[in-house]
This record gives C-alpha cells, structure tokens and sequence, in this order.
C-alpha cells in the first residue's frame, strides 16, 4: 500500500481495533455505562417517558422523554463521543501515549466539543444556504421554460447535493488537524485537502461501505434480540426467570448499542487520522503549518 491509498485509510479503523483491543473494550464500557443510566432513567416511569406511544418521533420528542436531564445526557454523550474520538487520533497519531486507553479530559476534547457544538449551530443556521443560493440562481431559467422546471429542479438537487459532498470531504480533517496542532488553526484547514479530494472521497465511500456491512449485521442481531424478547413474553407477578431473561437481554442490547458507536467512531476517526497523517508525512509543506 502507498502511502496515499484509500484502501489502506478505510482500514486504519480495523489496525486500531487489532492493536489496542483493550482500550477498545474501554471505550465500549465507557459507552455502556452512559447508555445504561440513559436507560435506567426512561425506565424509571411515566414522569420522565413523555412520548412513548408516538409512532414517528422526531429528535426534539425523544429528548423529551429524559425531561429534566435531557441536558445532563446531551453533555453526557458529547464529552464521551469527544473522549472516544481524541482517543482514536491518539491511538494512530501518538500510540505511544497509551496510558489511562488513550483516554484523557484535557483541552484536545474541549477544543473537540466546541467544533461539535459550532458545527452544529452552523449547520442549523446555514444548513439550507447552498440549495437556497441556487434556487434563487435556476427560479429565472425555470420560470422562463416552466416545461423544462422538473428536470431544472433535479439538477439542482443534484448539484446541491454534491456541493455539500465537496464541502463536507474538503473541510473533514478539521478535527485531526486541531488535535495534531493543539490548537484552532483556521488558515490550515482549507488548503490541508487541496488536490486530495478524490483521495479523500475514495476513502471515505469505502468507510461508508464498512460501515453499511455493520449496519446490517447489528440490525439482524436486533432483530434476532427482538424476536427472543417476543418469544419469553412479558413477565407476570415476580416471574424471576423471566426478568432475569429480559434483563439480560437487555444488557446485551445495550452492549451492543455502544459496541456499534464505538466501532463507527473508529472507523470514520482512524481513516481521517490516516490521512491526515499520510499528506503532512508526504507533503509536509503543503499542510499549511505556521
């Protein structure tokens, strides 16, 4: 493999898992134990399940039903998901600093946190800002030719759809590149991808592909949960064995639940922290450092 191979970015994730099997096993405990109050805390009644019997829930609905520790939760998740992700660019970046699994609460997972919660903000606010643009660019030409308006309007949501693939892959070392600098280093960040667009894009589609393979498989291990769970039924009176049955199912759902967060943060983290280190070992000059 060179150096710059898609393949061999998409599978950094996989080295990461052979080497540090232990801290892998951190991480997904780590996720475990949040999961497992976030669980406790909806089971613990009516007061705190809001919307339970909704068929479609959107995402503000299923905060609800946590009710006053929606918040907690959310910053919960996101210093863990912060913790887990550094923990992957330390893990292909610097593996010597293995102590603690790669875990730490320093300022690579505060500056973390804030690009997540900027990021999303601007995805909020601006979010829309490309497909806005060239509606209000096509609206003359499609009302000029109203015959040709359908195949206008899937063009455009075509275009639209791959200006925020371009953007998406040109700005996706972001986070590495803040870790690898310690610090927010905003005149890197652009040129740090350009002429690897392709490179970059090939890695991640394989990452995709990974990624959907696991999909699959956790969503049969699911259902095959689920179908176990229908066939011991509901418990009635104390009903020990059952309940021991529900629970353990239960936990393993649950295991199974975090083993899936953390093998998808690996493997997205690992092939950014493999390219990113591939361009600045290669083209060091090019990764816009001061």
């Amino acid at each position: 493999m060179t150096a710059f191979s898609p393949v061999s970015a998409a599978f950094e994730g996989f080295r990461v898992l052979r080497r540090q099997p232990k801290a892998v096993l951190i991480w997904t405990l780590l996720w475990l134990a949040a999961l497992s109050v976030m669980a406790v805390v909806v089971a613990s009644g009516d007061r705190v399940v809001v919307a339970r019997h909704a068929p479609h829930r959107n995402l503000w609905e299923i905060t609800r039903q946590f009710g006053p520790f929606a918040v907690v939760f959310i910053a919960m998740l996101l210093v863990i998901w912060a913790s887990t992700t550094v923990a992957t660019f330390r893990a292909v970046l610097q593996p010597e600093r293995k102590e603690s699994f790669f875990l730490r609460l320093s300022a690579d997972e505060l500056r973390l946190a804030i690009m997540t919660i900027t990021a999303v903000g601007l995805v909020l606010v601006a979010g829309g800002a490309p497909a806005f643009l060239l509606f209000a660019l096509v609206s003359p030409l499609m009302a000029a030719a109203p015959t040709f308006a359908r195949d206008v309007a899937t063009l455009g949501a075509v275009a639209t759809v791959w200006l925020d693939i371009w953007l998406a892959v040109r700005l996706s070392l972001i986070a590495v590149e803040t870790f690898a600098e310690g610090r927010f280093h905003l005149t890197a960040y652009w040129p740090l991808t350009r002429g690897r667009f392709w490179y970059l894009m090939a890695s991640y589609a394989i990452c995709f592909a990974i990624f959907f393979l696991f999909l699959i498989f956790f969503g049969l291990a699911g259902l095959l949960l689920g179908a176990v769970q229908n066939a011991v039924g509901l418990p009635v009176g104390l009903d020990l064995v059952r309940r021991t049955v529900l629970l353990g199912l239960a936990g393993f759902l649950a295991l199974l639940t975090a083993g899936f967060f953390v093998v998808s943060t690996t493997l997205f983290c690992a092939c950014q922290a493999h390219a990113f280190r591939a361009i600045v070992a290669t083209h060091p000059a090019d990764a816009a450092r001061t």
